[in-house]
């Protein structure tokens, strides 16, 4: 693939996302082409992303949307609770409305692609997304 078509279409998704970063799962959702033809013509996502005058994401990558973080930071709710310690109820809460979205549970690449929080969170609480999306019905019940 030419290396033109990929800085073209790394761009694109990046104004659909309103960024200057674009990570692999933001790119899978929303391009035509896929993340490792992307790696593929330059090496590596990261030239990619330079090539295409966009800013590397960091290694774990950052929120999905700046909003969502300014949120988390200035919430009265999260202050005392540490470093990044979103509460179970804004979680499960996101994860409901995910799913209202989507009319059923969702997957784990569909809370990574539309989400607000990484799955891995989930993971690491509930032991699974069907887990901590049964809490989640459970809450609202």
């Amino acid at each position: 693939m030419e290396k033109d078509m990929v800085v073209e279409e790394l761009r694109r998704v990046a104004g659909i996302l309103d960024s200057k970063s674009v990570s692999r799962s933001q790119f899978v959702a929303h391009a035509t082409i896929s993340a490792a033809a992307v790696e593929q013509a330059f090496g590596s996502w990261n030239e990619a992303i330079r090539a295409a005058g966009l800013i590397p994401l960091p290694q774990g990558g950052t929120p999905k949307d700046e909003r969502w973080r300014l949120q988390r930071v200035t919430n009265p709710m999260t202050a005392g609770l540490g470093r990044g310690r979103i509460p179970d109820e804004e979680l499960l809460a996101d994860l409901l409305r995910l799913g209202r979205e989507l009319g059923r549970r969702p997957s784990g690449n569909q809370v990574a692609a539309k989400g607000k929080y990484n799955p891995t969170v989930y993971q690491r609480r509930w032991g699974s997304i069907a887990v901590a999306y049964e809490a989640a019905l459970k809450m609202t019940a």
